[in-house]
């Protein structure tokens, strides 16, 4: 199925009378009604994401006033900016049409004004490919097709006041319509030979299922020959698209010696504040996908006793950044009031992240590297003595980036062969376009092993100076269960909601649609419910071992150690903390109590 979106503005019927005349157009182009064209308004437009993200095409129509697009086509334009942050609509078809009661009435500033919108999306535009006629009786030049001369888009001309089209402008605007359907079906038809053609051999076999928010990933071929000597191989991207993945897990895909690498995805914020077991690397991983490869990080460091910021990170893909033991950590950190992001529908996308890390308390071992040259105001202290921070990149000089325990992250660059004396896991970062390696692979390289470098370009290696890498963890074979069912799919719960304490209760009630109001005692704070509800959830979905977490508003769970699980408010600076602790056995059903009573009406925990 073929579908082409008409999305046009029109006062007083002619423009819209044009738009059905592309859509009839579009839909003539096959017999078998395998085309279909979606005509909206640019009134419902704003409304019909869903429709523009599924098309294959979208023709933008609107009448011509003061040489450029109306002003109704321009909101439209002007609201669609979430799209283009996104490159939703990236190499979709694009054309244009416009209408003026002038023969000229500059309607190619108008087209040009479409043409250049398409482009900023990333759209390809097809232009009318129609020769003007040259029309010579006066009596015959409303019949014929293109009588204006036009090549960018279809211009359409009639007397003002609600003047009748043109019979010829109308089949000019039937033409567009079905061009570019015709040009859609082999668009179509190319991109897939593409695909076919990249995949070898694996064209017959289905493509896997993706998570809506990887599919912008590349991803390697499924034909890819063995790796000899039982070396084991997962790719991270294929892992983290599987669909049942929820955003922001920590997945474990590989340890050795009581530390650990973990792979995670992103397409919000991360909302909590952390504190880890160990000192804690973090490295956005490349996903194929250009958007999100080249999309700027930034990460605070904070005091948890005061929740001041001690430092912060500017990083990109490819960088290695040191969370310090003993501090909060916070990737991405909103301002109020915290609004969650309105992603138009099948719109969101997702980064990747690395984090090496240990299992189990582990004194740090700061291992201090100097800055990539031009980047040192990249990792900022904001406190005299500075806390640890590490910024390195892993496109420059190969050897040791970190130690965590008996381990250590070595970066390496156009091995010959990779032979840790007691086995390893090996990262791929880059590999070349004809190596059996890809982006992301992950492998198990056993004690004895060595694995040829040949195709690597860089990659890292995961080893212990003492032991051999462990068994594949779980989550080479199967997603994670989830702790509890999401929002969606139970029963919600209700405000207020109170928790026993030791002397006094956690009190919990609605302050507003957007926030609950939490308090302990004397101490009271205001809590984003949406944020706190994405907390709540990947605490209980890591088992109630993350450490400590905090979302905004100072709202905190605490699970270090075998004994019960802290749930409080920090307040302002100079203010203790106030907590109420619930034993382990009962911890799990407070947070889903919890979650189910504070997520906001309508939250969802897997957005489209």
């Amino acid at each position: 199925m073929t579908a082409i979106a008409i999305v046009y503005h029109s006062a007083s019927g002619r423009t819209r009378a044009l738009a059905e005349a592309v859509a009839r157009g579009a839909e003539s182009a096959r017999t078998d009604g395998s085309v279909v064209a979606h005509v909206l308004s640019v009134e419902d437009a704003t409304r019909a994401h869903a429709v523009l993200a599924a098309a294959d095409a979208i023709v933008f129509g609107c009448p011509t006033y003061m040489g450029s697009a109306s002003a109704q086509f321009k909101a439209f334009m002007d609201a669609t900016s979430a799209v283009w942050a996104l490159q939703g609509w990236h190499d979709k078809l694009a054309a244009g049409f416009t209408h003026s009661a002038a023969p000229s009435g500059d309607k190619l500033g108008t087209l040009t004004q479409l043409a250049v919108f398409a482009a900023q999306h990333g759209m390809v535009w097809v232009g009318l490919g129609l020769p003007p006629t040259y029309a010579g009786a006066a009596e015959d030049a409303d019949d014929d097709t293109n009588r204006l001369g036009s090549h960018l888009g279809a211009m359409a001309q009639s007397r003002p006041g609600g003047g009748v089209l043109p019979p010829g402008d109308v089949k000019t605007a039937e033409h567009l319509g079905r061009r570019v359907a015709l040009a859609a079906m082999r668009w179509s038809a190319n991109v897939g030979a593409r695909t076919r053609d990249a995949a070898g051999s694996a064209a017959a076999e289905p493509e896997p299922e993706r998570h809506p928010a990887a599919r912008s990933w590349a991803f390697p071929r499924v034909d890819r020959p063995a790796l000899p000597d039982g070396i084991e191989r997962t790719n991270l991207r294929e892992l983290m698209a599987r669909p049942a993945r929820h955003e922001h897990h920590l997945a474990v895909c590989a340890t050795v010696d009581g530390v650990q690498l973990e792979v995670t995805t992103a397409s919000e914020p991360l909302y909590f504040n952390h504190i880890n077991l160990s000192d804690e690397y973090a490295m956005a991983l490349p996903t194929g996908d250009e958007l999100i490869d080249r999309f700027p990080l930034r990460t605070f460091l904070s005091d948890p006793a005061t929740g001041e910021d001690v430092g912060r990170y500017n990083h990109r893909v490819g960088d290695l950044v040191l969370h310090p033991d003993g501090l909060l950590h916070w990737p991405g950190r909103l301002r109020a009031p915290y609004d969650p992001f309105e992603f138009p529908p099948g719109m969101r996308r997702c980064g990747l992240s690395l984090v090496y890390c240990a299992s189990t308390p582990t004194p740090p071992t700061w291992s201090p590297l100097p800055r990539p040259v031009g980047r040192e105001e990249d990792a900022k202290a904001y406190v005299s003595p500075a806390p640890p921070m590490v910024l390195a990149s892993t496109r420059g000089e190969p050897g040791v980036l970190a130690h965590i325990g008996r381990t250590t992250l070595v970066l390496l660059e156009v091995p010959a062969a990779i032979a840790p004396p007691h086995g390893g896991w090996v990262l791929v970062l880059e590999a070349g376009a004809a190596s059996v390696h890809a982006s992301c692979d992950l492998l198990r390289v056993p004690a004895g092993t060595s694995l040829d470098g040949a195709g690597i370009a860089r990659a890292l290696l995961f080893a212990s100076s003492e032991n051999e890498p462990d068994a594949l963890p779980p989550s080479w074979i199967a997603v994670a269960a989830p702790p509890f069912a999401t929002y969606e799919e139970g029963e919600p719960g209700a405000l207020p909601f109170d928790i026993p304490g030791e002397h006094e209760p956690l009190h919990i009630e609605e302050a507003s649609p957007a926030l609950v109001s939490i308090d302990i005692g004397r101490l009271k704070v205001e809590v984003p419910r949406y944020w706190a509800a994405r907390m709540l959830y990947r605490v209980a979905l890591h088992g109630l071992r993350m450490g400590y977490a905090e979302t905004y508003g100072g709202f905190f769970i605490d699970d270090r150690g075998d004994a019960g699980v802290r749930i409080g408010v920090r307040g302002p600076k100079g203010t203790a903390p106030a907590a109420v602790e619930v034993s382990r056995e009962h911890a799990l059903e407070t947070v889903e109590r919890m979650y189910r009573a504070i997520a906001p009406p309508g939250y969802r925990e897997r957005p489209a």
